[in-house]
């Protein structure tokens, strides 16, 4: 469905007689042309400074409920993933279509483990009538029925701890929201000092045309305090959450 489409049906629903004009982002967000310079400054900056938010990047994610694992190279990755599926008994995992997860060799590593592997498929994937259908479905079942979904990310942010994945294709958002256990392997060169920086990338990336979807911020584990104002972990989504930090 196109947007202009969507928005009509929306309206409709709401009752109201008129579509509401498409939002100029120029006149929201400034001068597009700005906006661009100033996030591909940011982007030179973050290549200098990113190996100085490790720290605080660390012990925000840790505050937040993560495990923090730290490797120096993409060849370590499958040593962090190994134990925590020993730990946990872990036999099956999804994993999504990050090139970070394939640079790190995670199929065969997981493989060798006995480890049945999986790879989600998002809404995007092909046809998603008939056949297509039927194979999206069985997908979205399978990573609600897995142990593990281990995802790459595109940013992470260390203010707050918070991994930013953008879901495409194949990259479901329910690789991370469904498994009760959810692994995250990112660079840190992927790292960024707050969440003004986070929507400064995003705001030049919507302008450019290049953001066909929204995004997961993902804080830590799934928890809530509504039961009884005590904390629980893992009812709206993984009990526990790991990130490992690559360089």
């Amino acid at each position: 469905m196109e947007r202009s489409e969507f928005i009509a049906v929306v309206s409709a629903a709401l009752g109201r007689t008129s579509v509401p004009d498409v939002v100029n982002f120029d006149s929201l967000c400034g001068d597009s042309s700005d906006i661009t310079t100033r996030a591909e400054s940011l982007k030179t900056e973050l290549i200098e400074c990113s190996a100085n938010l490790g720290e605080s990047a660390a012990a925000a994610l840790e505050q937040g409920g993560w495990k923090v694992h730290k490797v120096s190279t993409l060849e370590d990755v499958g040593s962090i993933v190994s134990s925590v599926c020993a730990d946990s008994s872990i036999s099956t995992a999804v994993l999504t279509d990050h090139s970070i997860l394939e640079d790190a060799n995670l199929n065969t590593v997981l493989g060798k483990d006995g480890i049945d592997v999986a790879f989600s498929v998002s809404l995007t994937d092909g046809n998603v009538e008939g056949e297509g259908r039927s194979l999206i479905e069985s997908a979205k079942q399978r990573m609600f029925e897995t142990d593990l979904g281990i995802t790459g990310g595109d940013y992470v942010v260390a203010e707050t701890g918070t991994l930013v994945v953008h879901p495409s294709r194949g990259i479901a958002r329910l690789a991370s929201l469904a498994p009760p256990i959810h692994i995250a392997v990112v660079h840190s060169n992927q790292l960024i000092p707050s969440l003004d920086d986070l929507f400064m990338l995003e705001q030049a990336d919507l302008m450019a045309g290049n953001r066909a979807s929204g995004m997961n911020l993902i804080s830590g584990p799934s928890r809530t305090g509504d039961i009884e104002a005590q904390i629980v972990y893992g009812i709206h989504g993984p009990v526990e959450a790991h990130i490992i930090l690559v360089g």
